[in-house]
């Protein structure tokens, strides 16, 4: 993680001006929140037992000293915008190193009805009260974006930020809106999404094209991984906004470095939780 996630990679981000002390810098602020979504230490209490008892995790992430429950706590609330806008150039950085073919775009609710913050949305399942991590990905399942909302915010919305330039993206019903389309042509990507019958009728519904239909499952398939297996369902144990997407992009970053450090070391990318754990 520690090779992926470099000075001239941050160096990228812009930085805030604060007064007092240096501090840690943000390099090693990103690799320790990364690092807490790839060990599975979701809170600040956990993370500052496993590093207190680890010194060694402390040197590579290149931290001088053992941060304090106080500043890890801060950093889970204070940098969501800064792993925001990381998740794009690692996106990038996949993009140019492994080619992919695809854009496909989805979002996943994160239900919390007793989050202050929460408002409610609509899935295809239903109503729900929490927030809504909005991603693309690659036919290999590699995260490619990531925006995070409240779940009031219609899906076509923030679509427009989870385009890659990739030869082709794709959806389901509610990204077929012309804005996303001239998006996406505008990058010279070839739009290609379930038809949406808005105007015409039900009747009218054409059928899902058959190349999206074989590899839209993908992202239904990062969503569960991101869900299930990084995140593992606690984002209900963090309350507010910024908490709560400081959890959904760390676990996005934590699977691109993974795939990137795979495609740079095995020329393939792979997403293996065994993998991500150690």
């Amino acid at each position: 993680m520690t090779t992926v996630f470099n000075k001239r990679l941050v160096q990228q981000l812009s930085r805030r001006r604060r007064r007092g002390p240096k501090g840690y810098g943000l390099l090693c602020i990103v690799r320790v929140l990364v690092y807490a979504l790839s060990c599975g230490r979701h809170s600040a209490r956990s993370l500052h037992r496993h590093l207190r008892a680890h010194t060694k995790i402390c040197r590579d992430l290149g931290l001088p000293s053992c941060p304090s429950r106080r500043t890890l706590n801060r950093w889970f609330r204070q940098y969501w915008r800064e792993l925001h806008v990381l998740t794009r150039v690692l996106g990038d950085a996949y993009v140019a190193e492994a080619r992919p073919v695809w854009t496909i775009v989805d979002s996943t609710p994160l239900a919390d009805p007793r989050d202050l913050d929460a408002r409610w949305g609509k899935t295809s399942r239903g109503f729900f009260r929490g927030f809504k991590l909005h991603m693309s990905c690659d036919e290999k399942r590699v995260p490619l974006r990531a925006t995070f909302t409240t779940g009031n915010i219609h899906d076509s919305i923030p679509a427009t930020q989870l385009l890659a330039p990739t030869p082709r993206v794709g959806g389901d019903s509610a990204y077929d809106v012309d804005e996303i389309k001239r998006a996406a042509r505008r990058q010279g990507s070839k739009p290609i999404f379930v038809h949406n019958p808005r105007r015409e009728g039900k009747a009218a519904k054409r059928p899902t094209p058959r190349a999206l239909k074989r590899v839209r499952v993908c992202i239904e398939q990062l969503n569960s991984i991101v869900k299930t297996q990084v995140l593992k369902n606690v984002w209900t144990h963090v309350k507010g906004f910024a908490a709560k997407a400081t959890l959904a992009f760390a676990s996005v970053l934590a699977l691109q470095a993974l795939a990137l450090y795979t495609q740079r070391v095995y020329g393939y990318p792979s997403l293996k939780i065994s993998t991500l754990r150690r």
